[in-house]
């Protein structure tokens, strides 16, 4: 799973309903703070859609549990990134402080 996938994944994840493509570019828009299209994130999430991580729901996509499993090993991969394998982090809190709460990506 790339950055893009992880964020596409994220993002469709949150919502709660499937999103459509565009409504997806316009969340990464927000979040990268540049322009993200529909084109953008059409390739990405064919890949994820045959990966299983997300599924076509009518004209939108909704998470798989396959997606959440890919996605819980990147975010912890992230926090021990960011504390550079030192542990000192907290993988809760740091999850809190990406609002990200700790059972989000669990089943």
């Amino acid at each position: 799973m790339t950055v893009l996938e992880l964020a596409i994944f994220i993002s469709v994840h949150r919502a709660g309903n499937p999103l459509r493509i565009e409504a997806i570019g316009e969340r990464l828009a927000d979040w990268f703070e540049t322009a993200v299209s529909a084109d953008d994130v059409a390739a990405p999430a064919a890949r994820m859609v045959a990966n299983q991580w997300i599924a076509v729901d009518g004209d939108c996509l909704k998470p798989c549990e396959a997606g959440r499993s890919a996605a819980r090993v990147l975010v912890n991969g992230i926090i021990r990134m960011l504390d550079h394998g030192t542990r000192v982090l907290d993988v809760a809190l740091m999850l809190a402080v990406l609002r990200l709460t700790k059972g989000e990506l669990d089943a």
